[in-house]
């Protein structure tokens, strides 16, 4: 089966990108399937031999901040109705058909303008959600530092009075555009089935108007490798440095732990008001590392007593909590979204209440002080990767999936040839 895969990055910059490259190769190997992807030109690009139909690089940030009549109108046709997408999907197609699409993050690089493409062309479209962008135009139902709903009902108009995103009117009204003519073009219901990772995400798509049927439940995978189980003094958070990920939560709880030190992975808008924060009230307790490789990034993990993620918005299924199962580390986690789905209390790991600096220094405490009982959440939380979240599993799901649409179509996913 030829399987087109888009995502906006083809590098390794998040769980969405990271998701999208263990995918491609899952499908290689177990179906012997031609994956196909597309993406959007950039320096810090994998290899791939169709990167010449990608779509050219786009810095919108940049753009907007140069402000101007002709910066505006690139972000306003770029962000919400790509055609440049469009017109480089369809030379791709006409070299390589495919027999469905699998779709990633697309918003305001490629834009969901590719689904005219698709549907002209009798494509089946299924859509991996990694974010919340299709309910909040915030993408994380986050604002002014606290959980915020304020646009459902399709009032989308709030994001712009709040400011939501990046606390800036134009990015706000550009994201509040791309809801209401995405939805005006009818592009979200060109889409066969979406795919949620967490049952959290599941269920916010139904309570916001998505049809039941066409919203189904598949997590991540990871492959569970060996690993050196190690145990030096030090806490790990790995991931985005931004105001939802409840890192100033954190300095401050790792500020009243006696003899242990934190290591943050990862980069953000945050980074400079963080490094300040934990100079003055945790000073030599924590240790910024910026971004690493995977290889690196492995390395932290496994040499790491426990690892936490202090998040404060509703978290789909973080991939940071996989992987630090799958090297036999338990994992501290918020009480919100998606996190419960992956931590058990007392099993697989600790829960803290979001926002409670106090609560998660006495997990922290305790996490530190019984390492017998940790060493053992770690063993309970890797056997449940590999039962829960191996890619053999995430394969017959996700064929599933494939093989609901391709019937929507009129094909027969037993014909076509891998």
């Amino acid at each position: 089966m030829k399987i087109l895969l888009v995502n906006s990055f083809h590098y390794y910059r998040a769980g969405a990108c990271v998701y999208a490259f263990t995918v491609t190769e899952l499908l290689k190997k177990m179906g012997s399937h031609k994956v196909i992807n597309f993406s959007m030109k950039h320096p810090l690009n994998l290899p791939c031999e169709y990167s010449e139909f990608f779509v050219p690089e786009i810095d919108l940030p940049k753009e907007l901040a140069q402000g101007g009549l002709r910066s505006g109108i690139r972000v306003l046709t770029r962000a919400i109705y790509s055609s440049k997408s469009k017109q480089t999907l369809s030379q791709l197609l006409d070299k390589y058909p495919v027999d469905i699409a699998h779709i990633q993050n697309i918003h305001r690089h490629i834009t969901p303008s590719i689904f005219h493409v698709l549907s002209a062309r009798n494509v089946p479209i299924v859509w991996t959600l990694h974010d919340y962008f299709l309910l909040c135009p915030n993408t994380t139902f986050f604002s002014k530092d606290r959980v915020c709903e304020s646009c459902k009902g399709a009032r989308f108009y709030n994001v712009v009075i709040e400011k939501c995103r990046k606390s800036s009117f134009a990015a706000s009204l550009v994201v509040m555009l791309e809801e209401y003519i995405h939805r005006l073009l009818g592009l979200l219901k060109i889409v066969d089935f979406f795919i949620a990772p967490s049952q959290f995400l599941r269920n916010k798509m139904i309570e916001y108007g998505f049809p039941s049927d066409k919203v189904i439940h598949i997590p991540y995978l990871i492959a569970v490798k060996n690993t050196n189980v190690c145990n030096n003094r030090y806490v790990l958070y790995s991931g985005r440095l931004s105001y939802e990920k409840g890192l100033k939560t954190l300095i401050k709880a790792i500020s009243l732990c006696e003899s242990v030190k934190l290591l943050i992975v990862g980069d953000g808008p945050l980074k400079v008001e963080l490094e300040t924060r934990a100079n003055n009230i945790a000073p030599r307790k924590v240790e910024f590392l910026g971004y690493l490789n995977r290889e690196r990034l492995q390395e932290k993990i496994d040499d790491a007593m426990f690892i936490v993620t202090p998040s404060e918005w509703y978290e789909n299924l973080p991939y940071s909590i996989l992987e630090a199962f799958a090297s036999a580390k338990p994992v501290i986690g918020s009480r919100i979204g998606g996190i419960p789905e992956l931590v058990k209390d007392g099993k697989t790991g600790l829960f803290f209440e979001p926002g409670n600096t106090h609560d998660l220094a006495e997990k922290i405490r305790w996490m530190i002080e019984h390492p017998k009982e940790r060493r053992q959440m770690g063993r309970k939380a890797r056997e449940l990767v590999e039962k829960e979240f191996n890619p053999e599993l995430h394969y017959e799901h996700l064929m599933a999936v494939y093989r609901m649409a391709l019937g929507k179509h009129g094909k027969d996913i037993d014909r076509l040839e891998g």
